[in-house]
């Protein structure tokens, strides 16, 4: 046999999970699939995955100029986070001490995501783009390789078109997918006139639209209607951007049905959103993306400001609202949602221990979501979240030899090294040349 040539061979895997599937991902029951490569191995040229099988077999079929040896370790597909608040200014921790504690309410009272609103308004350049490049080594260190970032925290023209252009400038090997989300919540400014905010929020398209992919739309109590954020997605769609809505996570304001209908390509949170409205979402091709970070910051409540006390609201058990995503029919995938405020984690391993913990999801659900179903929210499921033939060599070498360990384990960081493009771009275990 003729051996082909590869850039780089992977090999002698104690396990290799692919993650495969359709580039749509893994909808309802089927995110329970797995595929599991004993002493396997991953053949890899020009940044794309030739091939992935046995040690043996693909030894035998190829020729590679270099080898990395992962003797004991197991190997997966680059974690993708597909929902994230990168770019921000200043720390909420004092705010989450009065709202956990309850010991006071004052600081709460003073404004929540307003309060990174003023520090993110004032922040230079430099040091806005300075902490984001910190975050995302820390990021890529963990294993994840695709991010998706919102704006949010400017609520202004100049604020917010700024973010976006701070956003689409970072140079760095995670590859990070920009969104736009002007309608977060209304600013101070236009906390009595919302739909003068919306007007600014649409007026914004055009100029937002030549560095966002997406446009976001938080369509909730704290956020807006969804008149409103109908009006917005269907002017950004118009102008030829995806949609993804922050979706019902304080209360059903109809967010899923209007993601659903602008036929979004994620609707987020969705705590709120009724079983009609996750099966709508399903039908419409829209992946529900869930947070355990958040519900384990929030100590799996959402705070809220109600008579001037802080309280919580009755939020559904979290293992039920996974099962209703995933039995609605729906593509299922969990994220960071990486802020200042509910979920100040980096790390989608954190996200893997905790979806098991408070979500009771299996090992292969969990692997899926982070994965494939991820990257099919972002419209990169055909290049993204798997070891599949033809993919982008997004390949993380783990410390442990098979998949569960990386979720049975907590409080320790297991990734060895991180492929991107078939190049390692960190790891203490260098390619055999």
């Amino acid at each position: 046999m003729t051996e082909e040539h590869a850039d780089l061979l992977i090999a002698n895997a104690a396990e290799v999970i692919t993650c495969d599937g359709p580039a749509d991902g893994l909808a309802g029951e089927a995110v329970r699939q797995r595929e599991l490569i004993t002493d396997g191995a991953v053949a890899v040229r020009g940044g794309v995955i030739l091939a992935v099988g046995n040690t043996a077999e693909l030894k035998t079929r190829y020729r590679p100029a270099q080898i990395l040896e992962a003797d004991g370790c197991l190997v997966s597909p680059g974690l993708v986070d597909a929902h994230s608040h990168l770019l921000y200014a200043g720390s909420r921790h004092d705010e989450w001490e009065e709202k956990v504690t309850g010991r006071s309410i004052a600081t709460a009272l003073q404004g929540g995501i307003h309060r990174s609103v003023a520090w993110t308004r004032e922040a230079k350049d430099e040091n806005l783009i300075a902490q984001a490049k910190h975050d995302l080594d820390e990021m890529l260190a963990h294993g994840t390789t695709t991010l998706e970032a919102k704006t949010g925290y400017g609520l202004d023209r100049d604020t917010e078109l700024r973010l976006l252009r701070l956003t689409n400038s970072i140079d760095h090997s995670v590859t990070v997918v920009p969104t736009y989300l002007g309608a977060h919540v209304p600013p101070k400014e236009y906390l009595t006139d919302t739909e003068a905010y919306v007007d600014l929020v649409i007026e914004m398209l055009p100029e937002a639209a030549q560095f966002a992919e997406y446009c976001d739309i938080c369509c909730d109590p704290i956020g807006f209607s969804a008149d409103q954020c109908r009006r917005i997605g269907t002017r950004a769609k118009d102008l030829g951007m995806g949609i993804r809505v922050h979706s019902d996570q304080t209360g059903n304001a109809g967010g899923g049905h209007l993601a659903a209908e602008l036929r979004a390509a994620s609707a987020d949170h969705v705590d709120f959103t009724p079983d009609a409205g996750l099966c709508a979402m399903a039908a419409a091709g829209t992946v529900a993306i869930l947070f355990p970070g958040v519900t384990h910051h929030l100590l799996e409540m959402t705070p809220f400001i109600k008579d001037g006390k802080l309280e919580p609201p009755e939020k559904p058990f979290m293992p039920q609202l996974a099962y209703r995503a995933i039995s609605s029919g729906c593509v299922v995938a969990l994220s960071t949602d990486y802020n200042p405020g509910s979920s100040p984690t980096l790390s989608m391993q954190t996200v893997m221990q905790l979806a098991a913990r408070l979500f009771r999801l299996g090992y292969a659900e969990i692997w899926n979501m982070c994965t494939l179903n991820a990257a099919a929210s972002l419209g990169r499921g055909h290049a993204l979240g798997s070891l599949s033939p033809g993919k982008r060599a997004d390949i993380i070498v783990w410390k442990v030899p098979e998949h569960g360990m990386v979720i049975h384990r907590f409080g320790t960081n297991l990734v060895r090294d991180v492929i991107v493009a078939g190049k390692q771009v960190s790891g203490d275990k260098f390619i055999i040349k």
